[in-house]
């Protein structure tokens, strides 16, 4: 057994430990007031894509690209990788539709920019594939569609045939738009909090 299973009392394996210390060492490096990245040295904390959106708004993920919550390399999870474009037009894209939402609550903490400079969001419809403004979307929480980071959150075209025709197929037992979503809905929605709690 290593240190952190012998501290845990459970066994994990040695990928399980390396995750885990990764994970604390980057809390501990990057945490602290101001946000994640806060203090974090030039060129570290989250970086944006390679390349913004094209004009039509379509995502460009790029083999390098990773989710600044999670640090997955997007281009592995077509399905539901997803964007969020600034206003100068940077572009970070994310592995899931969770961390997407979790950093358009809180950019400032999550990406180091302020709100007023998020321009848009994109995320791919479930149904079609389609890359489309998650402003304009139905959004479906606790069905059984697990995504990366585990149960998902889908976006659907707003209609309620394609409501009804997902829940139907898989279940769901809330939707919401995207400008209607706060804290308090995403924790009662996930049951977890969309910031990591406080050491």
């Amino acid at each position: 057994m290593t240190g952190i299973a012998a501290a845990s009392g459970c066994p994990l394996s040695r990928r399980a430990v390396l995750k885990q210390a990764a994970f604390l060492a980057a809390g501990v490096f990057f945490g602290g007031s101001g946000g994640l990245w806060a203090g974090a040295p030039a060129g570290r904390g989250p970086q944006p894509g390679a390349l913004p959106l094209d004009e039509s708004h379509q995502m460009r993920i790029s083999p390098e690209d990773r989710c600044p919550l999670c640090a997955m390399k997007v281009i592995k999870y077509p399905r539901f990788s997803c964007a969020i474009q600034l206003t100068d037009g940077r572009t970070f894209y994310f592995c899931s539709a969770g961390c997407l939402i979790r950093s358009w609550l809180h950019p400032d903490y999550f990406l180091g920019v302020p709100a007023d400079t998020l321009r848009r969001a994109v995320v791919r419809e479930y149904f079609s594939g389609e890359q489309l403004d998650a402003a304009a979307l139905r959004w479906v929480a606790g069905s059984d569609v697990v995504g990366p980071m585990g149960p998902a959150v889908v976006a659907l075209r707003d209609d309620p045939r394609f409501l009804e025709a997902f829940q139907r197929r898989h279940g769901g037992t809330a939707s919401f738009r995207l400008s209607e979503l706060t804290d308090a809905q995403w924790q009662t929605l996930t049951g977890r909090s969309a910031l990591p709690a406080e050491p």
